[in-house]
C-alpha cells in the first residue's frame, strides 16, 4: 500500500498527455475505510465541490497510472491562529457555525452519502433556521481545510478599502508647500491620468529611452497646451499658468504608481534584451533537475586559441570548436569534442556519442591513462537542452523516438537557457587556454605588436589532450563555492565537487540515466538517406556497396530477377568507405563496404563524391552535343556508302539473267573463290613491298565444281569425307544444305 494514502493527505494530479500540461487536480482524502476498501476525498479547486466516494483499489490504480504528488495545501490564512488572539466576534460567529454542522460531520461515513446527508442538512435547517446554502458553505469549509474547526472563522480579507483609490473634494491634496511662490498644482483628475497614461506609453516607453523628465515636457505640450503661437514658421505649443498644470513630482507619482516595470523595460529596450539581462532570477537550473541524468545541457564554442597543423607545424589552421555536455544536477561534464566540425549537427553527433561512449577508451586514444571512477558517464540524459540550430530539423528525431531523449531547444538569442554550461566554457577560458601560446588577446592589437596568431604552437591532437586534462580535473577536484546544496546534500555531508554530487546522486535519485550500446547510440545519430538494391550492388550517392548479409541472402540475385527496392541506411558524411544497412528500427546494424571497383571513391568525403559525380554529369552533358554531331556524320557517311553499293548491285542484277535460286545455290564456291583471291592482299608481308620481284600472271583457272560430274542419268555421286569435314568445320559456310 502506498505510505501516502492516509486522511487529509493532499495530492495534486496531472494529465501528463494534456497539451497543453493542465495545472493539474488538487484534492484532500477526507476518510479511509479500517479495511482499506474505500477513500472519500474532495476537491480543493471547486467552489462548488462535493465529498467523493470510490474503491481504495481504483484510487491506487490511478495513482500508478497517473502523475501525482503529494503537497502541502493551507486554503485559508487563519487555520493556525492562536486562539487568544482571535477577536471575541469572530470565535462567535465560528461557535454558531459549528454548532450548526457539527452533529452533521460527526455521522462518518453515512455524511458521505449524498442522499443521507440530504436528510441531515434538512434537519438542521429545520432546527436552525438557517438557509441550507450556508450549512453546505460551512461544512465545504470544515472539509476542505482539513476538518479543522478554525475554518469556520469569518474571512474579511476582501472587506474594506485597502488599496481602493479615494475621491477627493475641492481641497487640493497632497503634502502642504514649503514655500509660498511655489506652484501650489492641481488635483489629479481621471482625465489627467488618461493623459499621463499616453504620455508615458507615446513619449517614455519607447526605444529611444527618453528620460522621465523629457516625458513629463513631451506630455505637458501634447495633452496640456491651450493653445499655440506662431513665430516665423514654428507653431510653439502655449501651456496654462503653473498653478493649473500637474507637477513632475504628480507625474511621476502616478508613473510609479501605476509602473508595470517589465512593460515598461521590454518598450524601452526590447523584449529580447529584457529576457537576458533584467527577468527575473527566481530559480536555478539545479532545481528543474531532480538527479543526476534529468537533464544535460549542451553547447558548442569557438575556442580563443590558433592551433598548427598536425602534418605540417608551420601551418595555421585556425580555431577549433568544444562541445561540452553536461549534467544540470551535478555539473558534471559527461560528453566532449574537440574538433573542427561544427557549430553544427556533425560537432553535435560527435559530443554526443562520446557521452555515450567509454572515456577510457577514448582518452587512451589520447595517451592519457585513466581508472574508471575519473570519468564514469557513459549515458544518455532523460532531457537534453540544446541550441534551435544543431538540433532543428530531422536529425534529432532517432534520439528522441529510438534512443528516448527529450530534446528542448531554446529561442534564439537566449544564451543565458544554457548557463551552466557557458560558464563551463568561461572556465575554459581562464584555467587552460588564456595561458597556452596562441590565445586570443583579450584587446585588440596595436600598431607594431606581433600578432598572436603567429605564436600558434599546439596541433589539435595536443589541444585535446589539455582540454580531457582540464575536464578530469573538474569532474574530480573542482570545489563549487556556489553550488547550492539542498538539505540531503548538506545532511550526507556531501561537499559540492561534481563527482561526489554525481555518486551521491545516483545511488539516491537513480533512474534517470539511459543506457545504450555504443554502436547502437552512434548508428542513431548518423545522416539518414535511402540506398537502392540493384543487380551491380548496394547503390547510396552515386556508389556501389556490398554487404555480408546482401551476399548471404543474395539480394543482387533477387534485385536482376525481380527488380530493385529501397533499404534505409546511416552513414558519416566525412567517409565513404562505409554505410551502416537500419535494421529493426535502430536496434541493429549491418556494415556495408565499397565495392573494389570504386576504388576511386575511398577516403573521400560524400559530399567530394558529389562534386565529382556532379561534373562527370556535367563533363558528359558537354560531349553530348559532340558526339551529337560525331553521330550524324557517321549515319550520312553509311548512308552514303549504302546508296551506292545499293546502285552498282541493283545494275548488275538488272543486266543478269540468273534466278534467286541460281545466286543461293552457289554461296559456298563463291565464297572459296572470294577467299583464294584475298589471300595474297591479306598475307603478312615483311620489308619495302615495292622490291619485291613481279609475279608472273596466270591464266584464270576456273575451279572444278560436282555440278560438272552429273552424269545425263541425273545421278549425283556422294561427297567425299574431306568435303563433308570441310563443311561441317569451316564457320563461315552459309550453303545450300542441298548442294
Amino acid at each position: 500500500m502506498l505510505e501516502w494514502l492516509v486522511t487529509n493527505t493532499v495530492v495534486e494530479w496531472k494529465d501528463i498527455d494534456a497539451e497543453p500540461l493542465d495545472k493539474g487536480h488538487i484534492e484532500r482524502i477526507l476518510w479511509i475505510d479500517s479495511q482499506r476498501k474505500k477513500i472519500v476525498t474532495i476537491a480543493l479547486d471547486d467552489e462548488k465541490a462535493f465529498p467523493q466516494v470510490r474503491t481504495v483499489e481504483e484510487y491506487v490504480k490511478s495513482a500508478l497510472e497517473k502523475y501525482h504528488r503529494v503537497i502541502e495545501f493551507i486554503q485559508l490564512p487563519n487555520l493556525f491562529i492562536e486562539e487568544a488572539s482571535i477577536p471575541q466576534k469572530h470565535k462567535e460567529i465560528r461557535d454558531k457555525a459549528w454548532e450548526v454542522i457539527s452533529s452533521i460531520v460527526e455521522q462518518e461515513p453515512d455524511v458521505f452519502d449524498p442522499k443521507l446527508r440530504g436528510v441531515m442538512v434538512a434537519e438542521a435547517v429545520q432546527t436552525t433556521q438557517i438557509h441550507k446554502s450556508t450549512i453546505y458553505r460551512y461544512l465545504r469549509r470544515y472539509w476542505q481545510a482539513g476538518k479543522m474547526v478554525n475554518a469556520l472563522l469569518p474571512y474579511y480579507k476582501n472587506s474594506g478599502g485597502l488599496g481602493t483609490e479615494r475621491i477627493g473634494g475641492e481641497a487640493k491634496r497632497g503634502r502642504p508647500k514649503k514655500f509660498s511662490d511655489e506652484p501650489t498644482g492641481v488635483n489629479i483628475s481621471e482625465e489627467m491620468k488618461q493623459s499621463f497614461r499616453s504620455g508615458i506609453r507615446l513619449f517614455y516607453n519607447t526605444k529611444e529611452k527618453a528620460p522621465l523628465r523629457r516625458a513629463y515636457q513631451k506630455t505637458m505640450e501634447a495633452f496640456f497646451n491651450i493653445g499655440f503661437k506662431k513665430s516665423e514658421d514654428t507653431r510653439i505649443p502655449l501651456l496654462p499658468h503653473k498653478d493649473e498644470l500637474p507637477t513632475f513630482g504628480q507625474f511621476r507619482y502616478w508613473y510609479q504608481k501605476e509602473l508595470d516595470l517589465e512593460e515598461s523595460i521590454k518598450k524601452r529596450q526590447g523584449k529580447r534584451n529584457f529576457e537576458l539581462k533584467h527577468r527575473p532570477i527566481l530559480g536555478s537550473s539545479t532545481k528543474e533537475s531532480f538527479g543526476p541524468g534529468s537533464r544535460f545541457q549542451i553547447d558548442a564554442t569557438i575556442a580563443d586559441i590558433y592551433l598548427v597543423s598536425h602534418y605540417n607545424r608551420e601551418w595555421i589552421i585556425g580555431r577549433p570548436i568544444i562541445y561540452v555536455v553536461i549534467d544540470v544536477f551535478s555539473r558534471y561534464i559527461a560528453g566532449l569534442y574537440v574538433g573542427l566540425e561544427g557549430p553544427s549537427w556533425l560537432g553535435a553527433m560527435m559530443a554526443l556519442a562520446n557521452t555515450a561512449s567509454d572515456k577510457r577508451s577514448y582518452c587512451a586514444d589520447y595517451g592519457i591513462e585513466i581508472d574508471g571512477d575519473d570519468w564514469i558517464s557513459s549515458h544518455l540524459p532523460q532531457k537534453l537542452t540544446a541550441d534551435r540550430g544543431e538540433l532543428e530539423g530531422t536529425m534529432p528525431n532517432n534520439l528522441i523516438n529510438t534512443l528516448g531523449v527529450d530534446v528542448e531547444t531554446e529561442p534564439p538569442y537566449r544564451a543565458d537557457w544554457k548557463g551552466i554550461v557557458e560558464q563551463q566554457f568561461r572556465l575554459f577560458n581562464h584555467r587552460t587556454i588564456k595561458w597556452v601560446p596562441g590565445a586570443v588577446a583579450a584587446r585588440n592589437r596595436e600598431r607594431g605588436e606581433r600578432d598572436y596568431r603567429l605564436d600558434a604552437k599546439l596541433t589539435l591532437h595536443e589541444f585535446t589532450q589539455i582540454i580531457i586534462r582540464t575536464i578530469l580535473y573538474h569532474n574530480n577536484q573542482h570545489y563549487m563555492e556556489w553550488y547550492d546544496r539542498n538539505e540531503f546534500l548538506v545532511a550526507d555531508n556531501i561537499s559540492s565537487i561534481p563527482r561526489e554530487l554525481w555518486n551521491w546522486g545516483i545511488m539516491n535519485r537513480t533512474g534517470r540515466l539511459k543506457k545504450h550500446p555504443e554502436d547502437i547510440v552512434k548508428l542513431n545519430l548518423m545522416y539518414k538517406g535511402n540506398a537502392s538494391v540493384t543487380k551491380t550492388g548496394i547503390l547510396f550517392k552515386g556508389m556501389a556497396y556490398t554487404s555480408e548479409i546482401a551476399i548471404r541472402e543474395q539480394w543482387f540475385t533477387k534485385a536482376r530477377a525481380k527488380g530493385s527496392w529501397l533499404i534505409p541506411v546511416a552513414y558519416d558524411p566525412r567517409t565513404t568507405n562505409s554505410i551502416y544497412i537500419w535494421l529493426d528500427d535502430g536496434q541493429r546494424f549491418e556494415k556495408c563496404y565499397l565495392f573494389e571497383r570504386e576504388e576511386r571513391y575511398f577516403n573521400k568525403r560524400f559530399e567530394e563524391v558529389e562534386d565529382l559525380l556532379e561534373m562527370e554529369k556535367q563533363g558528359k552533358q558537354e560531349k553530348s552535343d559532340d558526339t551529337m554531331r560525331a553521330k550524324i556524320e557517321l549515319d550520312a557517311y553509311i548512308k552514303g556508302v549504302v546508296q551506292e553499293a545499293t546502285r552498282k548491285t541493283n545494275e548488275v542484277l538488272e543486266k543478269s539473267d540468273s534466278s534467286d535460286r541460281e545466286r543461293t545455290k552457289h554461296i559456298r564456291k563463291n565464297r572459296k573463290f572470294e577467299k583464294e583471291q584475298n589471300q595474297y592482299k591479306e598475307a603478312l608481308s615483311l620489308g619495302d613491298p615495292s622490291k619485291e620481284a613481279p609475279r608472273e600472271k596466270t591464266d584464270k583457272v576456273v575451279p572444278f565444281t560436282k555440278s560438272d560430274t552429273k552424269t545425263e542419268t541425273g545421278y549425283i555421286p556422294p561427297a567425299e569425307k574431306t568435303s563433308r569435314l570441310r563443311s561441317i568445320l569451316d564457320p563461315y559456310d552459309d550453303g545450300d544444305e542441298n548442294e
